[in-house]
């Protein structure tokens, strides 16, 4: 018996006697009801993320940057906080043993000088504020800190392909975001025992996200592709995204958050049209036009990053969707309920 605070395990021992490591207690714990605090939770994978971890039981907390909140129900309780003033209600860290943070403000707008400061600070300050206040405070029980990324950390490249540890990183406005979030993601471990990032890809789903936006116009006969449309999509369904923060409450690392098959562009908006039984017949949007329109911005529609899935599947995550006809079969169409 091995006591950790108010926490007591039973820890086995193995055949030579020797007790089982740290790595068997954490995962003993994270299989119990815990208390979750989450940023973004308004966001299109909070708001998924907070119904799945209610449906398990555990206990919800949220931030939000407006004040006058309602709790929504008994378990999930809203705090206030704002990352441009440093200011956080530190009621909302106690008690709490995993913090979630997703937080960031949407990056397919156009980048405006004003739009691409939100970009950074909602991410940076954000998770900045909350690595310090678990710094700041006396005591705490915070064991696991996880935070989205990005894939965008990654150079664009038509045919290399990306594991967590590639060592080189983009150096565009996207690729400077993601570096800076994540240096200070990596700060948790200074007070945190286990702290994980989900490099997340394009992310598929019914209630917002890229899929609307490219299926809309498919669904009518007008689907096409930005550039060439051989640039690498490395997708992902919700629900195993959704899927991939819960399996890291137990296996904490850094791990890319895509699907195991990703598909170019091109391929992307023939799927949708096939789904759709539609013809695909518009030659892709130019390049030049598309820089024309959006400036930088258009690095979002025209970078090519091949991200890889095997870290996470050699831990024993299992997708429930491998392929993009698979994905978007459960997705399409859009107005479908699920």
């Amino acid at each position: 018996m091995m006591q950790l605070g108010r926490y007591v395990f039973f820890v086995p021992q193995n055949k030579n006697k020797k007790i089982l490591g740290v790595d068997y207690i954490y995962t003993t714990f994270t299989k119990k009801k815990m208390h979750v605090l989450i940023s973004g939770a308004s966001g299109l994978i909070g708001t998924a993320l907070v119904s799945r971890l209610k449906t398990q039981g555990h206990r919800i907390s949220i931030l939000s940057t407006k004040r006058k909140t309602q709790n929504l129900s008994t378990n999930l309780k809203t705090f206030f906080w704002n990352p441009e003033q440093a200011y956080i209600d530190t009621e909302a860290l106690i008690g709490v043993d995993v913090v979630i943070s997703l937080a960031g403000s949407n990056v397919a707008q156009r980048w405006t000088k004003r739009n691409k400061q939100s970009i950074f600070d909602s991410r940076v300050l954000g998770t900045r504020l909350l690595v310090d206040t678990i710094k700041s405070m006396e005591e705490h029980q915070v064991k696991h800190f996880i935070s989205a990324s990005a894939i965008g950390l990654y150079p664009a490249h038509q045919t290399e392909k990306y594991t967590e540890t590639y060592a080189a990183k983009a150096q565009g406005f996207l690729g400077t975001v993601v570096q800076a979030w994540e240096a200070e993601v990596d700060k948790a471990a200074e007070v945190v025992p286990h702290v994980s990032k989900i490099r997340i890809g394009l992310v598929l789903a019914q209630a917002g996200g890229a899929l609307p936006r490219l299926a809309t116009p498919t669904a009518l006969g007008l689907g096409t592709w930005f550039g060439t449309g051989h640039q690498w999509q490395s997708w992902i369904h919700i629900d195993d995204l959704v899927g991939m923060f819960l399996f890291v409450l137990n296996h904490p690392g850094c791990y890319n958050g895509v699907a195991p098959q990703p598909v170019t562009q091109k391929e992307l908006i023939k799927a949708i049209a096939k789904s759709y039984h539609k013809p695909q017949f518009l030659p892709g949007i130019p390049s030049g036009v598309i820089k024309l329109f959006l400036g930088q911005m258009s690095q979002v529609l025209l970078d090519s990053v091949y991200a890889s899935s095997q870290k996470i599947e050699s831990k024993g995550f299992n997708f429930s969707f491998t392929t993009i006809d698979q994905a978007l079969a459960d997705l399409i169409p859009l107005s479908r309920k699920k």
